[in-house]
Order: C-alpha cells, then sequence, then structure tokens
C-alpha cells in the first residue's frame, strides 16, 4: 500500500524547521557564525512549504470560512517575511565589519530586534487563525488547536513589548510547529491516499 509522499515531506518540513532553527540559535548569546547563520536561514525558508500545507489542510475542512485558512496564509508569509528581513542588519554587521559598541552596531541590532518583535503580530493572526478552523472543523485534533489559541495569545502578549529583545513565545511556536509537523507526518504515513483531508484526534 502506497502512502502519499508529497503529504510527508509538507509535514516533515516543520519539524525541519523547528530542530535546525533551535540549533541555529542555541542560547542566543553566540557571537555571529555562518554555518548557524546559513542553517538559521534554511530553516526559516522551510517553514514556508510547511504554512502553505496547514493552511490547505484548513482552507478544504473549512470552505465556508475559507477566507481564513488564506487569513492564516497570508500572515504567516508575513511573518517568515518579516523574520528572514530581520537578519539583513545583522549579515551588514558582519559584512561591513562594524565594530562591537559603536552606535552603528547597536542601531542595526536594534533594527534585527525590532523586526523579530514586530513579525510576532500577524505569526499571532497565523495562529489565532489556525486554532479558529481547527477547532470548528477538526481539521487538526484539539489539543493542536488549543495549543494554537494559547501560542496566539502568547505571541500578541510577547508583541505588546515593543522595547524587548527578547521572544519566548516564538520558542512556544517552534514547539506547537514540531508537534503538528510530528502529528500530520505519521497520520500522512498511515493514509494510502494522495488528496489532504481532514484529521481527527
Amino acid at each position: 500500500m502506497d502512502t502519499p509522499v508529497l503529504p510527508r515531506l509538507g509535514a516533515a518540513c516543520g519539524a525541519v524547521f523547528a530542530i535546525v532553527l533551535f540549533v541555529a540559535n542555541g542560547n542566543g548569546n553566540e557571537p555571529f557564525n555562518g554555518a548557524r547563520a546559513v542553517a538559521g536561514l534554511t530553516a526559516l525558508t522551510l517553514v514556508i512549504p510547511f504554512l502553505c500545507y496547514v493552511c490547505g489542510l484548513l482552507r478544504d475542512a473549512a470552505q465556508s470560512t475559507a477566507w481564513l485558512a488564506n487569513s492564516a496564509l497570508a500572515a504567516g508569509l508575513a511573518w517568515i517575511t518579516l523574520k528572514i528581513g530581520s537578519g539583513i542588519p545583522l549579515l551588514a554587521i558582519q559584512r561591513g565589519h562594524v565594530a562591537d559598541g559603536t552606535a552603528l552596531h547597536f542601531a542595526l541590532s536594534d533594527l534585527a530586534d525590532g523586526a523579530t518583535v514586530l513579525s510576532l503580530y500577524p505569526l499571532a493572526i497565523f495562529c489565532a487563525a489556525t486554532a479558529i478552523v481547527a477547532l470548528r472543523t477538526r481539521a487538526l485534533p484539539r489539543w493542536l488547536g488549543v495549543g494554537a489559541a494559547i501560542t496566539a495569545a502568547a505571541l500578541a502578549v510577547n508583541a505588546g513589548f515593543l522595547d524587548t529583545g527578547s521572544v519566548p513565545a516564538l520558542l512556544l511556536f517552534t514547539l506547537w510547529t514540531l508537534l503538528t509537523s510530528i502529528y500530520l507526518f505519521r497520520i500522512n504515513s498511515r493514509r494510502p491516499t494522495t488528496s489532504p483531508a481532514t484529521v481527527s484526534g
């Protein structure tokens, strides 16, 4: 019995994102490292197919409220654009050999931190829309829907502290992504069809 390859690939991208990003970031205090930077950018890029796959499930399950799935997708893409963009100032610091402790270094670092914090706003919309559709349609199991709702609230609260450089809510989203990815991968490993369908749990 054949199992669908493409759905499993879309689901697996979420786990790869979560694990590689966690390893690449470390404790967040390490000096710039080219290999870790490339790994982090690769992880952030791989989350795009995962977001599209999840939103496809939501759209199929909630045809009458497809705008929520579309909102989730648009918000997810807005988040990843801002998050990847937050790496540009850090890359400029390294390429320009900007000395640590200078005004320019602080300005570029603050720009990177600010972009990351601002990216939490659309990410909260993605999680909120995902939670609503999941809980209404069972496109995802209830525990993942509740997890998405909790993550959305945490992101919204974290985003309210505009002057912070700490984003613990992003770690919560990474955990939710890992759990969702593993669940969807297991579901698709047992399903003998290639078409996405509503899952239950």
